[in-house]
């Protein structure tokens, strides 16, 4: 799902639409589950953090849950990889069943799954129980391996990360949605395997594309010069893409390039560049009114 279906990080998105949505009770208690994480592997890291977030999550009132759902499957719909979409209609056209098979949580996991018309969801448990595990790596290979049965007669897997080698030793078919820079890797890895490596760029520049712009924490294109230019006349805090995974700080009188064209969204800025771009505009525009 994330990098792959989602080229954003779905759990990010899922904690900070909790976090806008929350009243301040709410933000308080989920800030105390972060407070943890700082005790590292002792508070059993990103996956401790998790399972926090996830049981204070399922104490929340249910009307809450769902609006906080809904609002991040619409955020998640913005970085949808378009030619990820294409290729899943192609696959489901020739009579193949479509599995989501993601570490992210079923909460939202599973609506995303039907929203894109998916057969199955595996995901990592909601509400976290006892015996609670992400579903990552061996985990997620074994959970679809048992979901396949002995009858599957040819898989095609896609992803973006390393982390899915054992899930890729299952498959006839393995499509890697990512830079170009990064399939040599995969290349190794499965020489030794008869799985047969496509490739799906999120990088690089297409024809007959626009320029995209990252604003409000979301992408926005694609769009010609002079919509740029409109644009950035009403939102002085963007970034705009340059390729090879890149965005750079834009603003009105800038110059466009470098930038690179493209049809479909791009990967999105690392979190360090959202939150700067983000504390920018709230802390210079919203609160100290500097416009210009």
């Amino acid at each position: 799902m994330d990098g792959t279906l989602v080229l954003d990080n779905s759990f990010h998105v899922f904690l900070v639409t909790a976090w806008a949505k929350g009243s301040l009770g709410q933000r308080i208690s989920l800030g105390l589950r972060f407070l943890a994480r700082s005790a590292g592997r002792l508070s059993g890291g990103h996956a401790g953090l998790k399972k926090r977030v996830l049981i204070w999550f399922s104490r929340q009132p249910q009307t809450w849950q769902d609006s906080v759902v809904q609002a991040t499957l619409c955020r998640l719909n913005a970085t949808l990889s378009q030619p990820v979409l294409a290729a899943l209609d192609a696959y489901r056209a020739s009579g193949a069943q479509i599995v989501l098979a993601t570490a992210a949580p079923d909460v939202y996991a599973r609506a995303l799954a039907e929203q894109i018309g998916a057969t199955d969801c595996l995901a990592t448990p909601f509400p976290a129980g006892r015996d609670w595990q992400e579903l990552l790596a061996g985990r997620k290979a074994a959970a679809c391996s048992a979901w396949l049965g002995p009858q599957a007669s040819y898989v095609i897997a896609l992803t973006d990360h390393i982390d899915d080698l054992a899930l890729l030793r299952l498959a006839d078919e393995a499509v890697i949605v990512g830079p170009s820079t990064g399939v040599s890797a995969f290349q190794k890895l499965l020489a030794s395997e008869s799985v047969i490596l496509h490739h799906i760029d999120t990088d690089t520049g297409q024809t007959n594309g626009g320029y995209w712009l990252w604003f409000d924490d979301r992408p926005s294109g694609p769009h010609d010069h002079w919509e740029i230019r409109t644009i950035l006349s009403k939102h002085r805090y963007a970034r705009i893409y340059q390729g090879n995974g890149q965005w750079r700080r834009i603003g009105p009188g800038m110059p466009l390039l470098p930038a690179v064209q493209r049809r479909d969204c791009p990967r999105p800025p690392t979190s360090r560049q959202r939150l700067l771009i983000q504390m920018n505009r709230r802390v210079r525009r919203d609160w100290l009114r500097i416009f210009h």
